[in-house]
């Protein structure tokens, strides 16, 4: 792996989380020169600090007045969106059963007060070196290469998991089947280099258009992508649809034989209970999408049909 590909450790976010002020004052001193930092004075705070900003990695004081380290870890790693936020703990005592209790709650490490900065140093950029290649290994498995959109790999493996979560709270879920219409004449006048060059720009407005941080825009395959909306009704994700639309026609990217003399997409979509999708089977779900898809190529493509 190209360790150059890995974000620079002067970009990664180290949360300091302790109730005391000099306490942390100390901790940034160390770090800030090497790290970007960010603070935290208690438990509840370093939670919701990293629900909304996800640090690369948090180092955690064990013990606080309103939250202890170990309720701080047990909540991040039972939280999907932070489970897998590395957490060091610093403390100034730890017998045996607190350190089993911090290895038992998914805690990556920990450090004894005073802090020997050399080590303390060394231990972050060791995990955080793991994460960062965690997360580049990750990306490579669920994307796809040309256009940085999620692949089929990942509505394989990690879709089904959104699924559910959704089934959970009994709500609904849309997909939307979209093709670049005219994209083999595309092909045939511009040459493949232009053609994918068509797919990345295609692929960046429809993640543009697709902004909720749970809506996947997926590479289907070729020319085709697949958007998955949780949490959406068929109002939702026909206005979602509709947008797709107008925002691929609005770009204006010329293609002398497309609609217009421009690139255009059609689009199919559909809504079911998320509960259904998991009884149905995903592929079930996506060929109403498709169904629908076929319709608005054939009634005249540039439009979406749902």
């Amino acid at each position: 792996m190209n360790r150059n590909a890995l974000k620079p450790f002067k970009e990664c976010n180290v949360l300091i989380v302790d109730d005391e002020s000099m306490s942390r004052l100390l901790l940034e001193s160390l770090l800030s020169s090497i790290f970007a930092c960010s603070e935290a004075e208690s438990g509840k705070e370093a939670i919701e600090h990293c629900s909304a900003h996800k640090p690369d990695l948090v180092l955690l004081d064990m013990n606080m007045p309103d939250l202890d380290g170990l309720d701080v870890c047990r909540a991040l790693k039972a939280n999907p969106e932070t489970k897998d936020i590395p957490v060091i703990f610093v403390t100034a005592t730890l017998d045996v059963d607190s350190e089993n209790a911090c290895w038992e709650i998914g805690a990556s490490d920990f450090v004894m007060k005073p802090v020997i900065a050399s080590t303390l140093i060394h231990r972050i950029k060791t995990h955080l070196l793991n994460k960062l290649k965690t997360d580049y290994l990750e990306l490579m498995t669920f994307h796809d290469q040309l256009t940085g959109q999620y692949n089929r790999m990942y509505l394989t493996n990690e879709i089904p998991l959104l699924i559910k979560q959704v089934a959970r709270d009994e709500a609904k879920v849309g997909a939307i089947m979209i093709d670049i219409d005219y994209f083999k004449l595309y092909n045939d006048t511009y040459g493949h280099l232009k053609g994918d060059e068509c797919l990345k720009q295609v692929a960046k407005i429809l993640a543009d258009t697709v902004r909720r941080p749970k809506d996947a825009v997926i590479r289907f395959g070729g020319e085709e992508f697949l958007v998955l909306i949780p949490y959406a009704d068929l109002q939702g994700v026909s206005q979602i649809a509709s947008r797709l639309v107008t925002a691929v026609r609005e770009a204006a990217i010329p293609h002398e034989k497309g609609i217009d003399n421009n690139v255009s997409i059609s689009v199919g979509y559909a809504v079911r209970h998320a509960k259904d999708v998991i009884d149905d089977e995903m592929n079930s779900f996506i060929e109403d999408a498709d169904v629908l898809l076929f319709e608005a190529k054939e009634s005249g493509r540039n439009q979406a049909v749902g």
